[in-house]
């Protein structure tokens, strides 16, 4: 074990760096927007125009791997993804942001189809499982700990882009230095989105709704936290509380959802989540803990639908089908954050900054009358018959190799076994 994770250090230290920097941007970006005095429905459009790039990068990543291998392209997108952090303090224009937040969600995506696909080269059959806990664990702490910069500088200016800036060029360093080969290009991702439904109705609604409310969340939590009359540092905080809570109850709810219809586990976390987001919704201003509490719990019982939902229909795919219900779910969930962003952010500029949270309130109110509705109609897997959880995350189809519930690749022996095997002619009588 300890030398599986010694042959991948180097890549993990570069996901934790890239997303330090990317996690103070996320929140940097609609920070610094309403201090220019962008209107809402702008900030909105330009949260939706990360995914948008997003969605782009997720398609473009193997093109633009095999044509240049995977540091080249790393050192590309770093370098774009540097620039366009610095560029934001430089043109200070809705339309320029949206074209940068495009750029920056393109790169981020071919970043980590990179990453994650020397992760699965890297990483036998055994380590599957505790290497992918482990980047599911950077990605929430690298993004927590991006929150902490935002009490250097103020978001108005150009140190916080510049430290966003410093931060994800540094990322190139630990990759540009290895020494190890090049691992197979990552498959295109093909999205097979009749089948997924057909597969698991409840799975794609969930991808869908968790879209628009955590796309939501990390776009215009911010915002909305200084609306309601807190600081930068403390909008910081409101999002990290948010990651927190998601990181306690992950896998506890995972745990839970192995042993009960998976779900139930869902159903209730729909309600809890839409009553943490009426309590944000009508809470008072500047009630900073009470905000606090309120995300953290928002986070808790929000934020692991989409994994949830993930190894429902992981529980009725065969094993060889993983990548596929993998594929489907991230850019279904990335169609939804799309959306939105700038429709909760609409609804923030012409009623109160709260309708962002009566929007995903009443979306997980729905939601859980679907899956209650789904219960009806479809018996749940024998619990002898399901596959384990695993918290799968949300970053690029690539990721999907690392999923220990697909069947075991042959390891290099005994494939040369079996070619022996083959060729080998059998001893005459």
């Amino acid at each position: 074990m300890k030398s599986a994770f010694a042959s991948i250090a180097a890549l993990l230290i570069s996901v934790f760096i890239l997303l330090v920097g990317s996690g103070l941007q996320a929140t940097l970006v609609p920070l610094a927007a309403n201090e220019y005095g962008f209107a809402d429905v702008l900030i909105g459009v330009i949260g939706s125009s990360y995914f948008v790039g997003m969605m782009i990068g997720c398609f473009t990543a193997p093109w633009l791997i095999s044509r240049t291998g995977h540091i080249r392209a790393f050192a590309a997108c770093t370098a774009l993804t540097t620039g366009a952090a610095i560029f934001y303090a430089l043109a200070v224009d809705p339309i320029v942001w949206n074209v940068l937040r495009c750029l920056t969600g393109a790169c981020l995506a071919i970043l980590y189809a990179t990453i994650e696909s020397w992760l699965n080269d890297k990483t036998d059959n055994a380590s599957r499982g505790s290497v992918l806990a482990t980047y599911n664990v950077i990605n929430y702490a690298g993004m927590a700990t991006g929150q902490q910069f935002l009490r250097l500088f103020p978001p108005a200016g150009f140190q916080l882009f510049s430290v966003s800036a410093l931060l994800i060029s540094l990322a190139a360093i630990p990759i540009a230095l290895t020494r190890s080969p090049s691992p197979p290009v990552p498959q295109s991702p093909r999205l097979k989105i009749r089948w997924l439904i057909a597969l698991s109705p409840v799975s794609v609604v969930c991808a869908l709704v968790m879209g628009m409310t955590i796309g939501s969340l990390w776009t215009l939590g911010p915002l909305f936290a200084t609306l309601k009359g807190l600081s930068a540092t403390d909008a910081g905080g409101f999002v990290s509380a948010a990651m927190i809570g998601a990181v306690t109850v992950l896998w506890p709810a995972g745990w839970l959802s192995d042993r009960v219809d998976r779900r139930a586990v869902i159903v209730g976390c729909c309600f809890v989540a839409a009553l943490a987001g009426a309590g944000l919704a009508i809470s008072p201003d500047k009630a900073r803990w009470l905000l606090f509490a309120l995300a953290f719990l928002y986070g808790a019982s929000a934020l692991p639908v989409y994994a949830l939902s993930s190894a429902h229909a992981a529980d009725h795919a065969e094993p060889g089908e993983m990548v596929q219900v993998s594929t489907g779910m991230i850019l279904t969930f990335t169609t939804g954050a799309v959306a939105g962003p700038t429709v909760a952010a609409t609804l923030m500029e012409f009623t109160i900054p709260g309708a962002m949270f009566v929007m995903t309130a009443s979306l997980h109110v729905g939601l859980a009358l679907f899956v209650l509705y789904r219960l009806t109609r479809r018996a749940p897997v024998p619990l002898d018959e399901r596959e384990p959880f695993v918290p799968v995350p949300r970053t690029s189809p690539a990721v999907s190799e690392l999923d220990p519930r697909l069947p075991p690749e042959p390891d290099e022996a005994d494939t040369a076994a079996q070619d022996n095997a083959v060729e080998k002619p059998e001893n005459p009588p």
